[in-house]
């Protein structure tokens, strides 16, 4: 009978220590969830700047809990990044007419935040966004320039929207379809009243 209420006691000490540890476990995935709600609201009151990295989440619980100094190296410099485009993308043909039609999809994409976002540094003019100048790290094209967008093709200025420059001009490869990317370029030619009909 002794050994029976041993094994009970012990049984009802392993149930209430097992009981204890789930307590202690939980009340620490409670403070987590806190914190990174409440990390969470405070990124959302703050737009990501344009091509910013979001930070990658903790991969351990030590990550979490103990707070740690990193030491920023210099700032990197994108001012010297140019174009990553084919050598031969000025004879990239425009497959997509340069109709009414055509344009104003090309408008609605450009002024578009969710897809082609052009009017965050180009304006509603092509000719800059005087507001957002200072959060640019160097001034953009004038699309509007009558005289250097003539000089430019359709192939050239599909491929500058497609890739972009690292640091500078986000490429808009996975934000617009091939075909969106053609419609832009045909607005893009009514900025500077340059007529280049599928060059």
């Amino acid at each position: 009978m002794n050994k029976s209420r041993s094994l009970v006691v012990i049984i009802a000490a392993l149930v209430l220590f097992a009981f204890l540890l789930s307590l202690i476990s939980f009340a620490q995935d409670s403070k987590k969830t806190q914190s990174s709600s409440t990390n969470k609201a405070g990124a959302a009151s703050t737009p990501p700047s344009e091509g910013a990295v979001p930070s990658a989440p903790p991969k351990n619980k030590a990550d979490t809990q103990t707070p740690r100094s990193v030491t920023a190296g210099p700032p990197q410099d994108f001012s010297k990044n140019t174009w990553d485009i084919p050598a031969d993308a000025d004879k990239t043909k425009n497959p997509v007419e340069a109709n009414e039609e055509s344009i104003a999809k090309g408008k609605v994409l450009f002024m578009t935040k969710e897809k082609g976002n052009c009017i965050f540094c180009h304006g509603e003019t092509g000719a800059g966004n005087k507001e957002n100048l200072p959060r640019l790290r160097r001034v953009p094209a004038d699309l509007s320039d009558k005289d250097r967008m003539p000089t430019l093709s359709d192939g050239e200025i599909f491929w500058k929207i497609t890739k972009g420059i690292t640091g500078i001009m986000p490429s808009r490869e996975k934000q617009l379809t091939e075909e969106e990317r053609w419609h832009v370029v045909n607005f893009v030619r009514t900025l500077s009243a340059t007529n280049f009909a599928n060059n």
